[in-house]
C-alpha cells in the first residue's frame, strides 16, 4: 500500500508545533520528551504501512525525513531560483507571484511558508493525491540534472527548463498547502525550525538501523540487510532483549568495499583539564591531525584487470570523488603495490587517510587552500579564480591513519593501537606522498606525567603548523555493535588551539553591514530579526584615516552567518544597535559616509553608516575562495564592543601581515616556538585557576569542565578487555618489563635544536616511520641519561634527545657538534618541563602497568642495562629475525628479554633512499634513529633456502643501493651472548656472513664466512 506524502507531512507539522510553541520550552529534557512521544505515537500508529514498504519506498521515506544525509543528491536549486521556477510552474500572476517573493523581507517568514499562503489562496489541490514514491521521483529527477550530483545518480541529457518546471507543476498543483510548505523545505534539505532527531527517527523506523548506519552508511544497503538476513529481527523489541537482540546480529554485519562506512562521534574540548577529564585515567592515542580532505579509500581488485580502476575514493560527506582525486590513484598504487606479487591485499580493503598537498621544492606539506588547484569538484576546479596556477614539484599526498577491512578480516573491531600495526604492514611509505599520521600512545593513569606530555605534543603540533590533535581511546574498536557500550565510550577527542579560549587567532573588525535570510532567522529561534549575515570590512587607509582625517574606504573581507558563528545575545544586540545607523544599500551606488570595495559573490542589503565592532576568533588564515587576500578560517563572532569604534579595528594591511606571521616558519627555531607555545597554554591554565580559586562554591561548580564520557570509557575498555582476554593481541616484538606496554610510538617526542631554519624548511614530511616502529625499548642517550639522573623520566618520552641528521648517503657529523646539540636541546627542554612541574602539581600519579615477564625473579632491567654499557654483541643494535624463527616463543619471550634491543617486522623498514624530511627534525628514518646504529638479521642457519631468500631481500634494498653494513647471524648466537660478554672465538662460529657496498658497481654485495654456508 503506498504511503501519502500528507502522512508525512502531518508528523512534521507537529514538530513544528513543539518548536514554535509560545511561551517555548527552555527545558532540553522536557522539550526531547515532547518530541519522543509524538514521534513514537506517530510511527506507531503507522506500523503497518512502514513494515509493508517496498525496498525503494522505505529507502524514500528515511530519505524524506533526513534530506542531508542524501548527499548523492545535489538539486543545484536554493530558494531566489525555486521561487522563480515556482512562479512559472504554477502560472502565478503578479499579485501572487510578488506574495511568494515576500520572504526576502523580514516578518514574512520563509519561502515554504509564502508557498502555503499562494496555496491557501489558490484553491483546493488537485487530483490524485500526492504519494511519496511521486515526491522520491520528482527528486530523483532533480538531481539527475545536476552533474554535482553523485555518478551513481543516472544522468538525464540537460534540456530546457520547460521539463523541470512541468515536473515541479506535476507535483506542487496536486499538493495541499501544508505538503507545498514541505516539498519545499525537503527540496531545500532544510526543515528549519523543526530539528529532526536522527536517532530517534531511526530507532524509531528500526532498532538497529542506527547500528547498521555505522558500518555501511547508505539507506540502501541497510535496508536490504534489515529485509533480508535481519527480517527476522522485531523491529521494536522488548527494552530488556533489545541488547541481546544486537549482540546476535552483530555476526551478520562488516562493512562492505564500495559502500562509506559511518564515522565516530568527535567531541571538543575547551581546555586541557577538560580534556584530562574526559579521557579518565586510561590509556590513549595521541594523533596529529593534518590539514587536508578526508578520504575513505576502497580497493576491490576483482573489479577490474587495471589497478587503477580498482580504486574508489569516498569523501567526508559520503560522495564518490574518484574520479575529482585522479591525482591521488598512482601514488595509491604505488604505496599499496597493488598488482604486484608482494601486495598485502589480496582481495579488498578499506583504508582511512587525510589527503594534502607537498611541494617537493618546500619539502613540506602545504596549506589547505592548495587542494583545490589539484581536487576538482565534479569535473569543475571552484574557487581558483584568483588563485595562481600549480607550482612545479607541488603534487596530492595521502597521510594514512586507519585500516577498516582487509580482504576477509574485520579490522575496524580490533582497537586502534592494532589497527595500526596492521596498517603499518600493508603500505610501504613514498617519500612526501605516502605516509602515515604521527601517533603516539599516552597513559593518563599517571595524571601529571600525561598532562605534561599532553601540554608538550600539543604545543608541538601548532608549532608544525598542524591542525591539532585527535585523542583515541585504546582498547576500544571502531564500531561495536552489541557491546552494550555508550555511543560516547567510542568517540574522539578533537583539540585544536581556537578550541582553547586566548590561544585561537583573534582580530576586530568593523561591520559594515548586514544581509536577511529567512532561512538563518528560522533557524537562530530569535523573532522579528532585521540581518541574519554581517559583512566583516578592513580599512584600506587607516593611517591617511587617523592622520588627515580622510575618507574611509573599506575592503569587504567576509560574511559571517548567525548559524553556529554568532552568539544569541551577541545576534540580538547586533540587531538592535544595527537598526540606528542602517540604510539601503543598492549596487554601484557609493555609501555616503565611506567608500566600499566589494566582490560580486557579495550580497548585502544594508550598509552601516558608523559600523560597529565585532571580535572574531578563527582556525589560523586562509586565501577564501576567488580572493586574493587572506582572512581567518572558520571565522565566528565572540563579542560585540561597544567601547571600541571602527578606528580600532584592523586594517588590511594589519590583517595580512597577521597572517604572514601565523604562518610563517619560527624565525628562531622550532624547539623556542613550541616553548612559547608552552608558555601561552601554561599562562591559561593559570588564569583559570585563579578564577576558579577565588570564585564562590556556586560559580565553581558552573566552571568545573564536564566529565561526561569518563565513566563510559572506563566501562568501555573494561568491556573490551573481557571479551579479548581469550584471545590477545599478538605485537611484534614483546615489550620490556621496565616500561609501559605501549610505550614506543612514531610521535614526535620533542622539537629541533635551537637553531633558525630556512623559510622553506618551516614543515616536514609526516614519515610516522621516524620513530620506532615496534614495540620494545629502545638505547637511551647520553642526554636522556642525564636528564634521568636529575629526576626527569617522567618526561623522557615525550621530550628526546636531538637525533643525528645521518642518511644512508651523509656523513655522520662530528662528536663535538652533536653533543653541544643536545645540551642546547636539553636546556631549552627542562625549562619548558620545569614550568610544566610547577604548574600541572597534582595527586601522586599511579605506578605504570607492567607487563608480566617469563623471566619473574630475574633483574631484567639490570641486564639490558649490561647490554648497553657493555661490549655485547647487541648493544645499539636493531634487530630483524627471519620468518621461520620470527614466532619462536623461546628466542622472542626468553632470549631477546636479556637484552636492549630494536626489533623490527619487517626488512621493508630499512628500505629508505630518499631524504623527506628536512635535516633539523627529528622525523627521520629508522637507519637515522641512532648514531652507530648497528643492523642485525638472525636466521636458521639449517634452513638454507630461507636463509638465501632473506639474504635475496637484503640485496633488495633501496634497489640493490643499501650502503649499510647487515651482519647475519645464526640465532643461537644469543645463547652464547647471555653474559654480554661474548669473545670472538665464539661469535665467529655463528657469523654466516655481511653485506659491503661495491663503489665501482654502485650496488651492494653480501660476503659470506662460508661456515657450512653456500649462498
Amino acid at each position: 500500500m503506498p504511503l501519502p506524502f500528507s502522512e508525512i507531512c502531518i508528523l512534521l507539522s507537529r514538530l513544528e508545533e513543539i518548536e514554535l510553541l509560545d511561551p517555548p520550552i527552555f527545558n532540553p529534557a522536557e522539550k526531547y520528551d515532547r518530541i519522543k512521544e509524538v514521534t513514537l505515537s506517530w510511527f506507531k500508529s503507522h506500523r503497518r504501512a512502514i513494515n509493508e514498504l517496498s525496498l525503494e519506498d522505505a529507502v524514500a521515506f528515511i530519505s524524506t525525513f533526513l534530506p542531508e544525509r542524501r548527499t548523492d543528491r545535489v538539486y543545484g536549486v536554493q530558494a531566489p531560483r525555486l521561487c522563480k521556477t515556482l512562479s512559472r510552474c504554477l502560472s502565478l500572476s503578479a499579485a501572487r507571484a510578488k506574495d511568494l517573493q515576500a520572504y526576502k523581507q523580514s516578518g514574512h517568514g520563509d519561502l515554504a511558508r509564502c508557498v502555503e499562503r499562494v496555496l491557501t489562496s489558490g484553491g483546493p489541490p488537485g487530483s490524485p493525491r500526492v504519494e511519496l514514491a511521486d515526491v522520491d521521483e520528482m527528486l530523483e529527477v532533480l538531481a539527475s540534472q545536476s552533474r554535482f550530483s553523485d555518478p551513481s545518480i543516472q544522468r538525464i541529457p540537460p534540456g530546457s527548463s520547460e521539463a523541470r518546471d512541468d515536473l515541479l507543476g506535476h507535483v506542487f498543483k496536486r499538493a495541499s498547502p501544508s505538503e507545498g510548505k514541505w516539498l519545499v523545505r525537503l527540496i531545500l534539505k532544510d526543515f528549519s525550525p523543526v530539528k529532526v532527531n536522527e536517532s530517534l527517527l531511526l530507532k524509531s523506523f528500526h532498532f538497529l538501523l542506527p547500528d547498521l548506519l555505522q558500518f555501511q552508511n547508505d539507506f540502501t544497503a541497510v535496508i536490504s540487510l534489515l529485509k533480508g538476513p535481519l527480517r527476522e529481527y522485531p523491529d521494536s523489541p522488548d527494552p530488556r532483549s533489545v541488547q541481546l537482540h544486537r549482540k546476535s546480529a552483530a555476526q551478520y554485519l562488516k562493512p562492505s568495499v564500495g559502500v562509506k562506512v559511518g564515522r565516530p562521534n568527535f567531541m571538543k574540548v575547551r581546555a586541557i583539564d577538560h580534556c584530562m577529564n574526559m579521557l579518565g585515567r586510561e590509556q590513549c592515542v595521541l594523533e596529529r591531525k593534518y590539514d587536508g580532505e578526508y578520504c575513505e579509500i576502497h580497493i576491490d581488485l576483482t573489479k577490474s584487470v587495471k589497478v587503477a580502476e580498482c580504486i574508489t575514493i569516498f569523501s567526508k560527506s559520503g560522495k564518490d570523488s574518484t574520479s575529482d582525486r585522479r591525482g591521488i590513484h598512482q601514488t595509491l598504487v604505488n604505496c599499496l603495490r597493488l598488482g604486484r606479487p608482494d601486495c598485502k591485499i589480496k582481495q579488498r580493503a578499506i583504508l582511512l587517510g587525510e589527503l594534502v598537498v607537498y611541494s617537493d621544492l618546500e619539502r613540506q606539506i602545504m596549506p589547505f587552500e592548495e587542494i583545490r588547484k589539484h581536487v576538482s569538484r565534479s569535473g569543475s576546479f571552484i574557487g581558483t579564480n584568483r588563485d595562481s596556477q600549480p607550482k612545479l614539484g607541488e603534487h596530492l599526498a595521502i597521510v594514512f591513519f586507519d585500516i577498516l577491512l582487509l580482504d576477509i578480516e574485520v579490522i575496524m573491531s580490533k582497537p586502534i593501537e592494532e589497527r595500526r600495526m596492521w596498517l603499518r604492514e600493508i603500505y610501504t611509505k613514498i617519500g612526501g606522498r605516502a605516509m602515515t599520521a604521527e601517533w603516539k600512545v599516552v597513559d593518563f593513569s599517571d595524571v601529571e606525567r600525561a598532562k605534561k606530555l599532553l601540554v608538550i605534543q600539543f604545543a608541538a603540533s601548532i608549532a608544525e603548523r598542524c591542525e591539532g590533535l585527535v585523542l583515541k581511546p585504546c582498547g576500544v574498536p571502531y564500531f561495536a555493535l552489541g557491546s552494550g557500550l555508550d555511543g560516547r565510550a567510542q568517540s574522539y577527542i578533537k583539540l585544536k588551539k581556537d578550541y582553547i579560549a586566548d590561544l585561537g587567532d583573534e582580530a576586530d573588525f568593523a561591520v559594515i553591514g548586514g544581509s536577511y535570510s529567512a532561512q538563518q532567522a528560522l533557524k537562530s529561534g530569535v523573532p522579528n530579526l532585521r540581518w541574519t549575515d554581517f559583512h566583516l570590512g578592513c580599512l584600506l587607509n587607516k593611517c591617511d584615516v587617523l592622520r588627515f582625517d580622510a575618507r574611509p574606504r573599506y575592503r569587504v573581507v567576509g560574511t559571517i552567518r548567525q548559524e553556529a558563528c554568532i552568539p544569541r545575545p551577541v545576534l540580538e544586540a547586533a540587531n538592535a544597535v544595527g537598526q540606528f545607523c542602517a540604510k539601503p544599500y543598492r549596487r554601484g551606488t557609493p555609501p555616503a559616509n565611506f567608500d566600499l570595495d566589494i566582490d560580486n559573490a557579495t550580497n548585502m542589503d544594508f550598509i552601516f553608516a558608523k559600523p560597529f565592532v565585532f571580535e572574531v576568533l578563527g582556525s589560523g588564515f586562509e586565501k577564501p575562495s576567488n580572493c586574493s587576500f587572506y582572512m581567518l578560517r572558520h571565522a565566528r563572532v565572540k563579542k560585540l564592543h561597544q567601547d571600541r569604534t571602527w578606528k580600532d579595528c584592523v586594517s588590511f594591511q594589519e590583517l595580512q601581515q597577521q597572517a604572514a606571521a601565523s604562518r610563517a616558519a619560527p624565525y628562531d627555531s622550532e624547539s623556542q616556538e613550541t616553548r612559547r607555545w608552552v608558555e601561552k597554554i601554561e599562562k591559561r591554565c593559570k588564569k583559570k585557576f585563579e578564577r576558579e580559586r577565588t570564585a564562590t562554591p556556586r560559580s565553581r561548580s558552573a566552571v568545573t569542565p564536564s566529565t561526561v564520557g569518563t565513566t563510559a570509557m572506563r566501562s568501555c575498555r573494561q568491556s573490551q578487555n573481557t571479551q579479548t582476554a581469550a584471545k590477545p593481541m599478538r605485537s611484534a616484538v614483546r615489550a620490556s618489563p621496565s616500561r609501559s606496554l605501549l610505550e614506543g610510538t612514531t610521535l614526535v617526542g620533542g622539537t629541533s635544536p635551537k637553531r633558525k631554519r630556512s623559510q622553506k624548511m618551516q614543515h616536514a614530511t609526516p614519515c610516522p616511520a621516524a620513530k620506532k616502529l615496534c614495540i620494545g625499548p629502545a638505547p637511551a642517550s647520553e642526554t636522556t641519561k642525564r636528564w634521568e639522573a636529575a629526576g626527569s623520566s617522567a618526561t623522557t618520552a615525550a621530550v628526546k634527545g636531538p637525533l643525528s641528521d645521518i642518511t644512508n648517503k651523509a656523513p655522520r657529523p662530528q662528536a663535538g657538534y652533536q653533543e653541544s646539540k643536545t645540551i642546547k636541546a636539553k636546556d631549552a627542554s627542562d625549562g619548558i618541563l620545569k614550568r610544566l612541574s610547577n604548574l600541572f602539581r597534582t595527586s601522586k600519579p599511579s605506578p605504570l602497568i607492567q607487563e608480566h615477564s617469563p623471566f619473574d625473579g630475574v633483574d631484567i632491567e639490570d641486564q639490558t642495562n649490561q647490554c648497553s654499557t657493555s661490549k655485547c654483541l647487541f648493544a645499539n643494535a636493531v634487530l630483524y629475525l627471519s620468518p621461520c624463527i620470527a614466532n619462536t616463543p623461546y628466542i622472542t619471550h626468553d632470549l631477546l628479554q636479556l637484552h636492549n634491543i630494536t626489533t623490527i617486522p619487517a626488512l621493508v623498514h630499512w628500505d629508505r633512499d630518499y631524504f623527506a624530511h628536512p635535516p633539523m627534525t627529528e622525523t627521520v628514518a629508522e637507519s637515522q634513529a641512532y648514531e652507530g646504529l648497528r643492523k642485525v638479521v638472525l636466521v636458521e642457519m639449517k634452513r638454507r633456502r630461507a636463509v638465501r631468500n632473506t639474504v635475496k631481500q637484503i640485496l633488495e634494498l633501496n634497489d640493490g643501493a643499501f650502503r649499510e653494513r647487515i651482519d647475519v647471524y645464526d640465532w643461537r648466537v644469543l645463547e652464547a651472548c647471555s653474559r654480554h660478554d661474548l669473545i670472538s672465538a665464539e661469535w665467529k662460529k655463528f657469523f654466516l656472513g655481511a653485506t659491503m657496498f661495491d663503489e665501482g658497481r654502485g650496488r651492494a654485495m653480501f660476503v659470506s664466512n662460508g661456515v657450512g654456508c653456500d649462498w
